[in-house]
């Protein structure tokens, strides 16, 4: 993404062409680090992230929710900012639990 962002080939960054593939960086990110998953009405999460990476915060949103997301090692945690219109259904570890508005949730693996 780098080399993209700073054009190191002096080549058509200005003009936007290069978009796609950063978008893609941020959709290895997003998906990848997280596990996001859209299934039905449930956001499944399944987190992995690289061992040189401590720590991920993202705000996302999803179906008009706004979600604070943080994932360690460890943890994932979620935080339902706005949610307008219902509580959002959120997927970890083979279970499923909702969010209302201004609720935040810390997730573990179990062992």
């Amino acid at each position: 993404m780098r080399s993209d962002y700073t054009d190191i080939q002096g080549g058509t960054t200005p003009e936007g062409i290069h978009l796609g593939a950063m978008a893609g960086s941020i959709n290895i990110i997003q998906e990848g680090y997280t596990g996001i998953e859209p299934r039905g009405d449930v956001l499944w999460f399944n987190p992995c992230l690289p061992r040189e990476l401590e720590s991920l915060h993202m705000v996302i949103r999803y179906r008009g929710h706004t979600l604070e997301i943080d994932v360690t090692g460890e943890t994932l945690a979620v935080h339902a900012c706005r949610c307008p219109e219902k509580p959002i259904r959120i997927g970890f570890d083979n279970a499923v639990y909702e969010l209302e508005e201004r609720q935040r949730r810390v997730f573990s693996r179990s062992s």
